[in-house]
């Protein structure tokens, strides 16, 4: 009769380890994707076409990131992103893959005091941070690059998933018969 009370001890302890492990698998966060890494392309020079930034305001100038970013845009860079950040800093910071220093150092030309940090990204994008003591933009910034060894990194842009429309085959109304009688 001792083995009755110890089996069930025995099994409510399993129940209660299977219940709290599933919980927390259940309860973890996702994980996030993986960064998809730049394509490497053949270019001897660096445009802005092939430049994707991204720009943050790490200052208290509201709406300066979004100054910035237009500013970009207007110069042909691919803006991917404007928003702020909980980093301050006082003065402008491109930050970047160590790989990628040409394309750091043609962000860094367009804008007057800025400086270069690294990091381990992969996928090839700039993040330009703003500060407070923002210097601002260089107007007669070169619109080209030299790269060095031929080759540049690229962000890869998500592309578009396909979804049906008004024209897809799959919601035309199905075509008539148009068969004959024959003789």
């Amino acid at each position: 009769m001792v083995g009755t009370p110890l089996l069930l001890i025995a099994l409510l302890g399993l129940l209660f380890w299977g219940a709290s492990w599933g919980w927390s698998k259940l309860s973890a966060p996702l994980p996030s994707p993986s960064p998809t890494p730049c394509v490497t392309k053949e270019a001897s020079t660096i445009v802005p076409q092939n430049v994707t930034v991204r720009v943050f305001n790490g200052g208290f100038t509201s709406g300066l990131a979004k100054t910035v970013g237009s500013w970009l845009k207007d110069r042909q860079f691919q803006v991917a992103k404007v928003g702020n950040t909980d980093q301050r800093v006082k003065t402008t910071i491109v930050v970047g893959n160590k790989e990628q220093q040409a394309v750091l150092e043609f962000v860094q030309a367009q804008f007057r005091g800025a400086t270069i940090e690294y990091d381990d990204r992969v996928d090839g994008v700039v993040d330009v941070l703003v500060g407070t003591e923002y210097g601002g933009a260089v107007e007669e910034a070169p619109l080209e690059w030299a790269a060095p060894g031929g080759t540049v990194c690229e962000a890869v842009s998500p592309s578009p998933s396909p979804s049906a429309s008004a024209s897809s085959p799959a919601e035309q109304a199905p075509a008539e018969p148009t068969a004959e009688p024959t003789g």
